[in-house]
């Protein structure tokens, strides 16, 4: 090596990033089956020493390369949110041989760990839903990893909403109070404050003149002739007619009315559409209904679904 910087007259300065990225590629090339021989660990030595790496050099360059290896190879052993007693002995023996600081090693796995749990929260919630089995699951993926889960207070209400939803959705349906009369083993399940809306047919008549002329009879007689057109145009449109609350039983929906009650058996449903402010009840006959409030629609609908499978 001396020979060669000599020959070229390159300082060994000026060549110093070269030296490095030479010993950084034989690092490289010994550490790809994630593991480092004594025979390599000597061979590297040797290396530096011929380079002229020093020692705090040759240092970062190990735990910038080892470190990638540590982090890929926990990252697939995470791959199923769980690290079996194998693969944790695996892992601690790999950073050993590899002489990672016990500070680089442990910010790789809080950093991978964390992912690896977020992410298996991430799909427990995806469909705005959290069941027991799902819950029990993520317990025991954070005990498995070491990991102490904690959440703001709006997280943990929108938890709580998920189990209740999932609950829900599992036929364990909650009971409301109301004053309004109910049948004999009759329950409500939910109340939804809103004004009760029909389509209703709207026509609007646009008349059309074509072209006309006149022609004077006699003084202050004339006859007029052309053509007149009506054109008759109908629009369906949303039409309030009551405002109240509407009940959601095991039995029907009642829609308590400021101008009278009245009620859809859920037997006669065949189908309901969520929408942000408003739930539209198709029946087997008859106009569908709307009920546009600001109450909590997922829930409702949650529940109104839930009374149909049960019916």
């Amino acid at each position: 090596m001396e020979n060669i910087l000599s020959n070229y007259e390159l300082p060994r300065e000026r060549a110093q990033e070269g030296l490095k990225e030479l010993y950084r590629q034989a690092v490289e090339f010994r550490a790809k089956d994630l593991q480092l021989s004594d025979e390599e660990i000597g061979e590297m030595r040797r290396l530096r020493y011929v380079l002229g790496v020093d020692e705090d050099m040759a240092k970062a360059v190990e735990t910038e390369l080892l470190r990638v290896h540590y982090r890929a190879a926990l990252r697939k052993a995470l791959e199923d949110g769980h690290l079996t007693d194998a693969e944790k002995t695996k892992l601690d023996a790999m950073a050993i041989n590899f002489g990672l600081p016990e500070a680089v090693r442990d910010g790789i796995y809080t950093e991978e760990v964390t992912t690896a749990v977020q992410q298996a929260f991430n799909e427990a919630i995806a469909d705005r839903r959290l069941t027991p089995e799902e819950d029990q699951r993520l317990a025991a993926v954070s005990a498995n990893l070491g990991v102490t889960v904690t959440h703001s207070a709006e997280t943990q209400r929108n938890l709580d909403r998920f189990r209740l939803l999932a609950r829900i959705e599992n036929g364990h349906l909650p009971v409301v109070q109301t004053t309004v009369l109910l049948q004999r083993g009759e329950v409500c399940h939910a109340t939804y404050p809103s004004t009760l809306h029909e389509l209703r047919t709207v026509t609007k008549a646009i008349r059309y003149h074509g072209p006309s002329g006149s022609i004077r009879i006699m003084k202050g007689l004339s006859w007029r002739y052309g053509s007149m057109n009506v054109q008759r145009v109908t629009s369906e449109q949303l039409r309030a007619l009551d405002s109240g609350t509407l009940l959601v039983t095991n039995k029907r929906l009642l829609f308590n009315g400021t101008n009278k009650n009245s009620q859809i058996p859920l037997k006669r449903m065949i189908h309901f559409t969520l929408f942000q402010d408003a739930i539209q009840i198709e029946k087997d006959s008859g106009r569908d209904q709307f009920f546009k409030g600001g109450g909590d629609t997922e829930l409702v609908g949650a529940i109104l679904e839930a009374a149909l499978a049960a019916r």
